[in-house]
């Protein structure tokens, strides 16, 4: 008996976490890398360097990655896309333990 209520409370935590990640909405996975910075040689050779748009990291595919630059405009959004991406992945991880803890559940032959 005390199976069956750990087991139905595995069940819905895991419904718990798949509302939750339903009720995210779109994200990424990936970095933001505001500091970037583009370089060019004078004429008299000298480097100089200057401020462009910060850089997106994203995940394009299996072990693919992908590069975007931001508008300025656009950074809070994309922030927010990214924070929904890691909190996707920590969901993620807990429905996988909370599978396989399920999985590995077995009643004791009697």
């Amino acid at each position: 008996m005390g199976m069956d209520k750990e087991t139905d409370g595995i069940e819905r935590e895991m419904d718990a976490v798949l509302r939750a990640i339903r009720a995210l909405g779109p994200c990424l996975e990936g970095s933001l890398k505001r500091n970037a910075k583009a370089r060019y040689v004078k004429r008299d050779g000298t480097v100089s360097e200057y401020p462009t748009a910060p850089i997106l990291q994203y995940r394009a595919g299996p072990k693919t990655r992908g590069y975007r630059r931001i508008p300025a405009d656009k950074i809070e959004e994309v922030l927010r896309l990214l924070e929904n991406g890691r909190r996707y992945r920590e969901l993620a991880s807990r429905y996988e333990r909370l599978s396989a803890r399920l999985a590995l559940r077995f009643k004791k032959k009697a």
